[in-house]
């Protein structure tokens, strides 16, 4: 028999949401974090339906390794492609949602410096959609790229840890926050040099507990990947403790 008690207090819930939606709409009415258009007359309650449309109809040929956008007649194997096979990136295989254009680049920026963290949601959505289920099949654990004590202090969270618990709530795979951590505050890899980047991570990531990952197939969260630098130092860091295999997934792909 159905719990008539839970079933009602739902309804209250989803109904008071409603309500609250509705005053809000009129008093701050919604506008979408990527072009600010109204979503007064929409179902979508951060992103409209264009914006979304665009980042679901992004599907490009990339290299299975890096996730760079490749050319016609240019391929990739499981080394690589011609532009990340000598770098020796030490994950397997990455997924990505975009280049780092717009819609996402505005999100992007929403979500970690306006400090929009509504955004994981609709976020780690698009992210979830990503995995085959091949893929999903292979993972025994989700883990976040971390963020110096230092650093999520100032921001006042870690915006992959956000989207990666949404993944993990939604595919129903188990979530490590905090046995992979950063060592090293490391400084800000925007303005650096591939080689620079690759100096400024080496030896900045550190796992507590080995065991915990041992023999286990893992997939790394991150918002945006440049190089590859820092998710290649975290998947060595991994694999150092006898991971069996690092996915990557992301939102943006950037090229350097």
């Amino acid at each position: 028999m159905p719990d008539l008690h839970q079933e009602n207090k739902a309804l209250l819930i989803s109904a008071i949401r409603n309500i609250s939606f509705g005053l809000l709409d009129i008093f701050y009415p919604r506008h979408c974090f990527a072009c600010d258009k109204s979503l007064h007359e929409e179902k979508n309650t951060y992103i409209c339906g264009s914006c979304l449309e665009i980042l679901r109809k992004t599907e490009v040929k990339r290299c299975s390794k890096c996730g760079l956008k490749l050319g016609s007649g240019i391929t990739s194997s499981n080394k690589g492609c011609p532009e990340c096979k000598n770098a020796s990136l030490r994950f397997e295989k990455s997924f990505f949602v975009s280049d780092n254009t717009e819609p996402i680049r505005t999100l992007i920026h929403q979500f970690k410096y306006k400090k929009q963290i509504c955004l994981a949601t609709p976020l780690g959505s698009l992210l979830t959609n990503l995995l085959h289920q091949e893929t999903i099949c292979k993972i025994d654990l989700v883990v976040p790229v971390p963020l110096h004590w230092k650093k999520k202090q100032e921001r006042g969270f870690n915006q992959s840890e956000l989207m990666a618990k949404k993944i993990c709530k939604k595919l129903s795979i188990p979530i490590s926050t905090n046995n992979l951590h950063r060592i090293k505050n490391t400084l800000s890899q925007t303005q650096l040099s591939r080689l620079q980047r690759q100096k400024n991570v080496k030896g900045a990531f550190n796992v507590k507990n080995p065991e915990k990952f041992f023999r286990k197939n893992i997939l790394l969260v991150d918002d945006v990947l440049t190089t590859g630098m820092t998710a290649s130092e975290c998947a060595k860091s991994l694999e150092n403790v006898g991971t069996n295999k690092v996915f990557l997934i992301a939102l943006a792909r950037s090229k350097m």
